[in-house]
């Protein structure tokens, strides 16, 4: 492969990234196909470049002699922004500059006098607020997918806004409120976590809870942070948790010591505002904290849809394409998704569990709560299903400590991030809560199981599962008592025999279900199949789980196996739903070749239709 001259690389890229008016570019990148060079064949080649977090790309053509852009290819994320911000108009509106465009003028007129309630006549910082016509801009500017924002900027204050955030849980006006905090005092900014606490003091309510009990509420639950790392903002502390906690606190000082105590503290050393901060916490613990009241299990079957998040900002949970998505699947008789918010671990042997919910691109609280909004809109409920990424691809069922501490270790971050997707998932209104995933390694440590679902059910008063490996695996889970529903990742062998009939395969499938179905009626609870799906290749039905068996690609074998389960279970009255794997939130459908569950475009998609169907006709739903 010939490796380009300095003069013509620059050409290349000259050609690629046309002006970038204020952008600075941080990483390039020309990719030719191996063995090509850079003369006649140039056109198979294609460039990324990347400013920021935004990047354009695509592929060379050649027009008339000359190198030119396959524009059909042609993705310029630095272009739409520096177009969207070149179509903002300055708006002053009570000591506030706001810039929008005509389109975004409604969103203003809702949250103008918002921020005009806390502005205060001191403002000794000036204060801009920007709005967004959806989460995927403003993430394409600021990085951030989050309702509202606020940042320094020079040495006045900036609060950036979507305009198309759901308005419950209301997550704009605790940074409004902050904004106009800041505002009069800009020390406060040094300390973001108790300026948005402040905040949220004056909005009423954090994440939908009351502020005073918040706190209380934490204790019970066993996952409240230190004061140390709060005043750290500490990277791996839920913003969710740390926020809600420092309200609280603040709360219990200012009924102690009053508002002129809190104000002053809180430009304090660290050393005299954690003094107060312990005396405050200690008084807000004594706030009664009442658990959100249980909610059914919703009527009816399930016919669900794991709904995987695209790690793009056009097609996010929180992007109108995610919304187009979900109308598709209502066409086939979707009335329930699972989102599947993840943490990461580096081992399977460690205590730790990071949180991975601040990158726009990734699964984010905003995109939680934008998709059960989008889906209730559309009649659909939702399973919020929060699942741990062990580093290398391990298998999450191979999670296991090898001591008492770690073991304790281990349970108190788990609850941690469990607690903070269940507060998310109620102030969404999620219908179905998922408390694991196929974590065997842990399922016999059942006392901690027991106490960890106890602290859910202070967070959210949605029905609570557990998805076990397998239906073979769910006879051994201990605590099925404590939840409502019994919930099966559903990805036993159908059959041993590559080439099983049709008939044969219904029979394997019963035969398949029978642990979950003598379970049930035991138990008298529910099943729900947490995920349920075969993957394109031959004989699917031989290894469900595995997509990467190297069998050739066979999407009707897939199909096939799809349609038994239906024939097999459909009129089977412990059956509860089943969400199957997978759809993704960009809508794409499944590629020529892709051997992947991509469901979209495939004949696994119309057999989970025609069985969805059914049941909707046997509900006396039409849908």
């Amino acid at each position: 492969m010939l490796i380009p001259d300095r003069s013509r690389a620059a050409l290349l890229l000259l050609l690629l990234a046309g002006p970038l008016p204020g952008a600075e570019i941080r990483r390039i990148a020309l990719r030719v196909p191996e063995g090509f060079s850079l003369g006649p064949e140039f056109a198979r080649m294609s460039g990324w470049v990347a400013s920021g977090d935004l990047s354009k790309e695509g592929r060379f053509g050649r027009a008339g002699g000359a190198l030119t852009i396959d524009r059909a290819s042609d993705r310029d994320e630095i272009a739409s922004r520096e177009r969207f911000l070149a179509a903002l108009r300055a708006h002053e509106r009570d000591g506030a500059r706001w810039l929008f465009r005509e389109s975004e003028r409604s969103a203003a007129a809702v949250w103008q006098p918002v921020l005009r309630r806390f502005l205060g006549r001191g403002c000794r910082a000036p204060l801009t607020v920007r709005i967004f016509p959806d989460a995927a801009t403003k993430a394409r500017d600021t990085g951030s997918s989050r309702p509202a924002d606020l940042a320094r900027e020079g040495r006045g204050l900036r609060v950036d806004l979507d305009a198309s955030a759901p308005f419950e849980p209301d997550l704009v006006t605790p940074v409004l409120a902050a904004a106009a905090l800041a505002c009069g005092q800009p020390r406060l900014a040094d300390r973001p976590t108790l300026l948005l606490a402040q905040g949220a003091r004056a909005s009423g309510k954090w994440w939908g809870r009351d502020i005073a009990s918040f706190s209380a509420f934490l204790v019970r639950a066993r996952v409240e942070p230190a004061i140390g790392e709060v005043l750290k903002g500490a990277e791996q502390v839920s913003p969710v948790l740390s926020v809600g906690a420092a309200s609280s606190w603040l709360q219990a000082g200012a009924r102690l010591d009053g508002e002129a105590a809190v104000a002053t503290a809180l430009l304090d050393s660290d050393e005299s505002l954690s003094a107060l901060l312990a005396r405050w916490r200690e008084r807000a613990h004594r706030e009664k904290a009442a658990a959100p009241a249980r909610r059914p299990v919703p009527s009816g079957f399930l016919r669900g849809m794991s709904y995987a998040m695209s790690n793009s900002l056009e097609g996010a949970y929180v992007s109108p394409r995610s919304r187009s998505t979900l109308e598709r699947l209502s066409r086939i008789s979707v009335n329930s998704i699972s989102v599947m918010p993840y943490a990461f671990s580096r081992s399977a042997a460690l205590p730790e569990i990071a949180f991975v919910h601040r990158g726009a691109r990734g699964e984010t609280d905003e995109g939680t709560v934008r998709a059960v909004s989008d889906a209730r809109s559309l009649g659909m409920s939702t399973l919020v299903k929060p699942q741990i990424w062990l580093s290398g691809g391990v298998f999450v069922g191979d999670v296991a400590m090898k001591s008492e501490a770690d073991w304790r270790a281990w349970f108190d971050a788990y609850r941690r991030f469990l607690v903070h997707h269940a507060i998310v998932a109620e102030a969404a209104g999620a219908a179905l809560f998922c408390v694991g995933t196929e974590l065997s390694g842990t399922e016999s440590r059942a006392q901690d199981w027991r106490d960890t679902i106890s602290a859910i059910r202070l967070s959210t008063g949605a029905a609570l599962l557990y998805a076990a490996n397998w239906a073979s695996g769910a006879e051994r889970v201990p605590f099925w008592s404590a939840l409502d529903l019994i919930g099966v990742d559903f990805y036993d062998p159908l059959s041993k025999d590559p080439a099983a009939s049709d008939t044969e395969l219904v029979a394997g499938a019963r035969r398949a279900a029978e642990p979950v179905a003598l379970l049930a009626r035991r138990s008298g609870m529910p099943v729900v199949f947490t995920e349920v799906g075969y993957p394109p290749v031959r004989a699917a039905w031989l290894s469900p789980h595995d997509e990467g068996s190297g069998r050739p690609r066979s999407p009707e074998d897939a199909a096939r196996a799809t349609s038994a389960v239906f024939r097999a279970l459909a009129r089977e009255t412990w059956w509860k739903g089943a969400y199957w794997w997978k759809a993704f939130s960009d809508g794409r459908e499944a590629r020529p070749g892709e051997m992947g569950f991509n469901l979209l475009g495939t004949p696994s998609e119309k057999a989970v239709a025609a069985g969805f169907a059914r049941a909707a006709a046997a509900a006396g739903e039409h849908r």
